[in-house]
Parts: C-alpha cells; sequence; structure tokens
C-alpha cells in the first residue's frame, strides 16, 4: 500500500511538471509570437515609407522630364527671332541642362528609392513568414498547454480518489495490525497460564482427576474449540481426541494447539512479524482422530501418518504455508534458523525438501 500510494504522488508529481513544462512552452511560444509580429510591422511600415519615398522621386523626375519638354525649342529662327536673339536661346539651353541634370539626379534617386523598397518589401514579407510560423508555433504550444492542464485536472480527480482509498487502506491496515498484535498479546498470555497451571496441575491429584475427567468428554469441555484453554492439559488423552478444553487457540483463526506448543508458537509468530511484516500462515494444527483417518485414506502411501500417531494428533504440529513451505524461500530458511530457539524444528525426516512446511514443537 505505500508503495502504491508512492507511485500515485509519483504520477502527480510528474502531470504537474508537465503542465508546467507546456505552459512554459506557450509563454515563451508568446513572446516569439510578439516580437514577429512587431517585427513584421516594423517591416510593413519600412516598405511603405520607403514605397512613399519612391513615388515622390518618380513624380519629380517626372516634373523634370516635363519641364525640360516644355522648353525645348532651341532653333536657329527662334534665336534670331526673340527679343534677347542668340542670347536667350542660349540661356534656354542652360536651363535645359540644369534641368536635365536634376531629372537625371531625380532618376537616379527614384530608382535607389525603388530598389530600397524592393528590399524592405522582400523583408517585410519575411517578417510576414516569420511571424505566421511564430503564431503557428504559439497556437500549437497554446494547445498542447492547454490538453496538460486538462489532463491534469482530469487525472487529478482519479489519482486524489485513488490516494485517499490506498490511504484509507493503510489506516485500515494499521488499524488491523494494532488488533491482530492485541489478539496474539490475549492468545499468548492465555496459553502461558494455561501451560504454567498445566504444568503444575500434572504433579498432583486434581490434575490427574481433570486429565481423567477430560478423557470422558464430560461436560466442561467444548468440541467446537471455542472456549478459553484450561490447565487439564493434553496428557493422558490418546492422539486426536484431546478435548477442546485442553487446547489454546492460536492467533489464526481455527488454528489450536496443546498449551505450551501454543505458548511458543505465538511467541515465534510474534517474531516472525517483526522480520516479515506479517503473521506467519498455517493451514492445519491439531488433527483430529477422524480428520487423520480421511488424510490416510485420501493421500498416497507414505505422504500421511498412520491414524493415531500423527504429532498433529497430539497438538504439537503445525503446517506452514505463506513462503515457509518452499524449501530455500527466505521464510524457510529464517524458520529454520529461528525456530529451534522456540522450541520448534522441522524434524530431520521433513527436511531437504520433502515437508519443509511441517513443524514440530519439541520443547
Amino acid at each position: 500500500m505505500a508503495t502504491r500510494l508512492s507511485e500515485i504522488r509519483t504520477r502527480l508529481d510528474g502531470l504537474y511538471e508537465r503542465a508546467d513544462e507546456r505552459i512554459a512552452e506557450y509563454t515563451e511560444a508568446a513572446e516569439r509570437l510578439k516580437e514577429a509580429e512587431q517585427a513584421s510591422e516594423s517591416a510593413d511600415l519600412a516598405a511603405e515609407r520607403a514605397g512613399e519615398r519612391a513615388e515622390d522621386a518618380r513624380e519629380q523626375a517626372a516634373d523634370y522630364a516635363a519641364a525640360a519638354s516644355m522648353g525645348a525649342d532651341l532653333s536657329p529662327a527662334l534665336a534670331w527671332s526673340s527679343p534677347r536673339g542668340p542670347q536667350e536661346a542660349l540661356d534656354r539651353r542652360s536651363d535645359l541642362a540644369l534641368l536635365g541634370h536634376r531629372r537625371g539626379n531625380a532618376v537616379d534617386t527614384a530608382d535607389a528609392a525603388l530598389s530600397a523598397a524592393d528590399t524592405l518589401s522582400g523583408r517585410a514579407e519575411e517578417a510576414e513568414e516569420v511571424r505566421r510560423d511564430a503564431a503557428e508555433e504559439a497556437a500549437e504550444a497554446e494547445e498542447e498547454a492547454v490538453e496538460a492542464v486538462a489532463e491534469q485536472e482530469d487525472a487529478l480527480a482519479g489519482i486524489t480518489s485513488e490516494q485517499s482509498r490506498v490511504q484509507s487502506k493503510l489506516e485500515q491496515a494499521r488499524d488491523d495490525t494494532g488488533r491482530l498484535e492485541r489478539e496474539r498479546e490475549q492468545a499468548l498470555e492465555q496459553a502461558r497460564a494455561a501451560a504454567g497451571d498445566g504444568a503444575d496441575a500434572h504433579g498432583g491429584t486434581d490434575g490427574a482427576a481433570a486429565a481423567a475427567g477430560g478423557g470422558t468428554g464430560s461436560s466442561g469441555t467444548q468440541e467446537d474449540g471455542t472456549g478459553a484453554c484450561t490447565a487439564s492439559g493434553a496428557v493422558g488423552h490418546p492422539n486426536g481426541r484431546i478435548p477442546a478444553s485442553a487446547l489454546c487457540a492460536l492467533p489464526q483463526p481455527g488454528e489450536r494447539l496443546r498449551a505450551d506448543a501454543a505458548a511458543a508458537f505465538i511467541e515465534l509468530d510474534g517474531a516472525f512479524r517483526e522480520r516479515f511484516g506479517r503473521p506467519a500462515c498455517v493451514t492445519d494444527s491439531y488433527r483430529p482422530f477422524s480428520d487423520q483417518v480421511r488424510l490416510f485414506r485420501e493421500q498416497a502411501a507414505g505422504t500421511a501418518a498412520s491414524p493415531g500417531t500423527s504429532a498433529h494428533g497430539r497438538g504439537t504440529a503445525v503446517d506452514l504455508c505463506g513462503g515457509v513451505s518452499r524449501h530455500g524461500s527466505a521464510e524457510y530458511a529464517w524458520m529454520a534458523a529461528n525456530a529451534p530457539a522456540y522450541g520448534w524444528r522441522n524434524p530431520p525426516w521433513a527436511q531437504d525438501g520433502f515437508e519443509p512446511w511441517h513443524w514440530e514443537y519439541t520443547g
């Protein structure tokens, strides 16, 4: 759960980062578009002014040409017939030469202005193309930014909901862990008390009487296994016929053992929980005689103990799962190294992968 919660938070951070990147890209594209628009406007204005100057130059050249044309009669007859005679013709020729020079300058100016106008017009077109590209880029960046934000908003609702569910499960798991630990402690306290009282009782008359009474199935025994274990003990009862009152419940639902074996296993289970973060998995514990008969008939020869000889029937054996049942697993290795300190062993005949799940209490 904690790993999943971390994954959710990482994904959420990724969405935020992607949205921020798209927004930053859009901001940069918008700035480039603004600069391109300003450059395009400046280029358009420069081209327009250059065009106006070229037009003015063309008009000026045309005016000079018209003026020269109107004063172009320089014939000998005009020279001798005019009031001032040849001098007037010479003056007019000089004026026309000046007009021609000025017209030439005006034409040159017009040509230069036209060339500048063409150049600036080309630059304006280039600037407009840059502006269009920038506008397209900005539009794409804006679309991606909007999509990223929308994705973030859509995912946020689902992620937040999932995060809430995971956190709720984590809290529930913590509550369950606390509850299971309390149940384990209660079962351990009960088994220890029964084991201690049973040891005292076995040495006296009352203990023998209690054991004898338990063997008759008299009132005070609870064959359904729901009652608390007592000091009557399992000694003196035939294999597979131990009354429920002589067995102590394990924290694992429905599982029971002899008081001393139960106390030791519950302590071992506590160490297992600390190591692996979960209770030991138990598939079988005390096995009544009827179950021994059934298994002996159902299983292949040599795989089940003869009825009345099983350690399960004495309330001193468990079959484990959750990794312990696999020889060579981390759980099995841990059990092999630590269980003997609690009086529990995988017996020699069950080792080397034959029955790694079978563990017996030897005290």
